[in-house]
């Protein structure tokens, strides 16, 4: 039973489409998780009940999602692995390489993203840091079975996640909302899919940690 006063984080958790409907009404499910769907809806003037049927409608359409919430820590572990933290390290360095390009070619347009591949490579360093503390320290404490001592190392990974969101509002502010202008060459507008697609994997890999991981670690 669905309701509008359950949290964007645990609606996701029992029905991963909901993802999907959150991001296109730009619902933050990650960081914001903890806030209910009503209270969501109403701070963007959104119906929370048309928004609640879009999410059941999404899941009856893809009832084969892997339940992460129901799979061993070991089993998300991996797959947060294989599916968040490898490819992060290849495409931020390629989406800096397409800002800077942008950026140069395009300098005399008022409309490009002027500063973003700088932004971007701080986000690198960010999110390799973030990486590793998860990879070096906190997981292999949870694989250990000593989830019980994790307490201070979840808090700063939630605090970092934190730090994620905000960047990802930074690069919606330097391109115009991701908004591709008439004047765009083909790596301009593969820049702004592709910052659109990193939003999308980054708030999923959050509520994965922060609304499924996490909670279940620190429950015991």
């Amino acid at each position: 039973m669905t309701s509008t006063d359950q949290t964007l984080g645990d609606l996701v958790a029992a029905f991963p489409s909901a993802a999907k409907v959150f991001h296109r009404y730009r619902l933050d499910y990650c960081c914001g998780g903890k806030q209910s769907l009503k209270e969501a809806c109403a701070a963007e003037r959104l119906d929370s009940d048309a928004v609640l049927r879009e999410v059941e409608a999404a899941e009856a359409d893809s009832a084969d999602e892997v339940r992460w919430a129901e799979r061993p820590f070991d089993e998300l572990i991996q797959h947060i692995l294989e599916r968040y933290h490898a490819p992060l390290r290849t495409e931020i360095p390629r989406l800096i390489e397409l800002a800077r390009r942008v950026e140069r070619v395009h300098a005399a347009q008022p409309a490009r993203p002027e500063g973003l591949a700088d932004f971007l490579e701080e986000v690198r360093v960010a999110v390799e840091s973030h990486l590793a503390k998860e990879e070096q320290i906190l997981f292999p404490l949870i694989l250990s079975g000593r989830g019980q001592n994790a307490y201070m190392p979840v808090q700063v990974m939630i605090q970092e996640h934190d730090d994620h969101g905000r960047s990802l509002r930074r690069i919606r502010e330097l391109t115009g909302d991701l908004q591709i202008p008439d004047c765009a060459c083909a790596s301009w507008r593969e820049l702004y899919r592709a910052l659109g697609e990193f939003e999308a994997e980054l708030m999923d890999h959050i509520h994965l940690e922060n609304n499924i991981l996490f909670p279940r670690v620190l429950a015991g």
